[in-house]
């Protein structure tokens, strides 16, 4: 009887013994398929992330656009013209309404850690008249060659490229998406 009760319990094992205190390892088959369900959830949340990290920098250079659009707006309501870099004719508007050109800071977005986009001022629009208009761009490092020391210049913004700001509110944008639906990249 002892016999088949050995039997039996060596059925239910699977035919083999048990070995005592040792540990039992992964077969192959089991790694394998646990680096192919973290290579399948890696797939999908590095694009994720990797798109979050634009938008939110995105996000860094219309704020920073819309900073500078302020200055530029302060200065026309101080001294009648937006053209703060020829101070004479500003001066001399300000002066007849009783103040002079405000000092427009250039900041580079994002202000919380590295540069991104390069701020800058950018051509009148179409139909402004000197000093009666302005246009602002923000352009990706990874683009522009124009930021600091420091900044992060891999970065590239494929689907809006460089924004733009002017004194009529018009937003526009570059890149795949932007130059058809500038509205998209300043909507989201």
């Amino acid at each position: 009887m002892a016999r088949t009760g050995s039997l039996i319990r060596s059925a239910l094992r699977g035919g083999r013994p048990l070995r005592r205190g040792g540990w039992r390892g992964f077969t192959l088959v089991e790694l394998l398929v646990s680096l192919v369900v973290v290579a399948i959830l890696a797939s999908i949340a590095i694009p994720s992330y990797s798109a979050y990290i634009v938008r939110g920098q995105r996000a860094a250079a219309k704020s920073a656009l819309e900073q500078v659009a302020q200055f530029l707006e302060r200065n026309y309501t101080v001294s009648g013209c937006y053209d703060f870099t020829n101070a004479a004719s500003c001066t001399a508007r300000g002066a007849a309404a009783g103040g002079g050109p405000v000092a427009i800071p250039i900041p580079y977005a994002p202000t919380d850690g590295q540069v991104t986009y390069a701020i800058a001022l950018g051509p009148l629009p179409a139909g402004a008249l000197a000093g009666q208009g302005f246009s602002v761009t923000a352009t990706p490092c990874g683009t522009a060659g124009t930021c600091p020391a420091g900044s992060k210049t891999a970065f590239a913004d494929a689907d809006c490229g460089a924004l733009t700001l002017d004194n009529t509110g018009t937003k526009g944008a570059g890149g795949t998406i932007g130059a058809a639906d500038p509205a998209s990249c300043w909507g989201r």
